[in-house]
């Protein structure tokens, strides 16, 4: 889909933010010992595919066509943020906490990166990368009173998106675009906070991604990023277990997404660009209820007749929702969160 990858414009701000990104800086990543001591394999399959571009091409349109047949479904039955909630491990939930775990995911988010709650020094210019139907940038554009710039592959989200901020009265401090997360369409050192909630798995090169989340942040400014990650490898492991990277190439089949990382991939490519007070968690027991919630929700006759008029794709996903339930519970598959801080100039 052609229109996935056509930079388009929303008439707010007035000019704030610049569409053609200047010379990025000169940055590189190193494979030396000091930097990935135990992970060249994984850069150089990156690297390869990062060469390919016509695949790179194919997979942002699958994502595009995924999410722009998907989302209708999703905020009908789940409301306007498109990602996990947060739970108190072990805890019994209803459905009626779902929405509100969804808020907190938020909330822990920003704790966890200590984003100040002082309102001088709150972030005041806030980009969401991935942004979905605008639901995370709405929230933090209402909570700090800032301007929030979100950018999706789906022409679908972000026609919805800023339909949703014009109807809640937000349309001056948040605005939502088509482009690619690996080549923003922002200058260098714009942002207070970079948000990432649950797009980083999608991205085929991470290195990339890492080093663009990077270069849009303001000096001192914070980066969260929250992903689904694969286990840490053993100091005497080189990949996965066979049985663990089928699992997780049926799940990357059904949601495009490229291959997996594990959370000590990204502190190390952060590590890299020299970014300070790097911090990793493992919120994986925290989410642990998200997905049986949302198999229950398909199975509801509203969900399950909204299912059959979405679309293949959606479909195909539900259908393996099972399998990340699966990866979680046999500890393939992580829930992480990583934040850092933009060295202050």
């Amino acid at each position: 889909m052609a229109a996935a990858l056509h930079l388009q414009t929303h008439p707010c701000f007035h000019g704030t933010y610049q569409l053609s990104p200047p010379p990025r800086p000169s940055v590189s990543f190193t494979s030396s010992s000091r930097s990935f001591p135990s992970n060249r394999r994984y850069l150089s399959a990156h690297v390869k595919a990062a060469a390919s571009s016509s695949s790179t091409t194919t997979l942002q349109e699958g994502i595009a066509e995924f999410y722009d047949e998907s989302s209708g479904i999703w905020e009908d039955i789940w409301g306007e943020h498109m990602h996990h909630g947060y739970y108190d491990p072990g805890s019994d939930v209803s459905g009626s906490d779902h929405r509100a775990a969804q808020i907190r995911m938020i909330e822990e988010s920003l704790r966890f990166a200590g984003i100040s709650k002082d309102p001088a020094n709150s972030p005041k210019k806030i980009v969401d990368v991935g942004c979905g139907i605008g639901g995370s940038s709405r929230y933090l554009a209402r909570k700090y009173g800032a301007k929030c710039q979100g950018i999706t592959l789906s022409p679908v989200q972000a026609e919805r998106a800023n339909a949703l901020a014009n109807a809640q009265g937000l349309a001056d401090q948040v605005c939502f675009e088509v482009a690619d997360a690996l080549n923003q369409p922002f200058p260098d050192d714009q942002f207070d906070l970079v948000w990432s909630m649950e797009s980083g798995e999608h991205m085929p090169d991470k290195p990339k991604f890492v080093k663009e989340l990077v270069r849009v942040a303001a000096p001192g400014g914070t980066i969260i990023v929250v992903t689904w990650c694969h286990r840490d490898l053993g100091p005497s492991e080189e990949s996965l277990q066979p049985w663990e990277q089928k699992l997780l190439n049926r799940i990357c089949d059904a949601y495009y997404l490229p291959e997996w990382c594990s959370t000590s991939d990204y502190v190390k490519l952060f590590q890299s660009l020299s970014l300070q007070d790097i911090k990793a968690g493992d919120w994986t027991e925290n989410v642990a209820p998200f997905w049986p919630a949302v198999i229950g929700s398909a199975l509801t006759w509203k969900g399950f007749t909204s299912l059959l008029r979405s679309g293949l794709k959606t479909i195909k996903g539900a259908l393996v929702m099972p399998l990340m339930i699966e990866g979680f519970q046999k500890g393939v598959i992580k829930f992480a969160i990583i934040a850092c801080r933009k060295p202050a100039e």
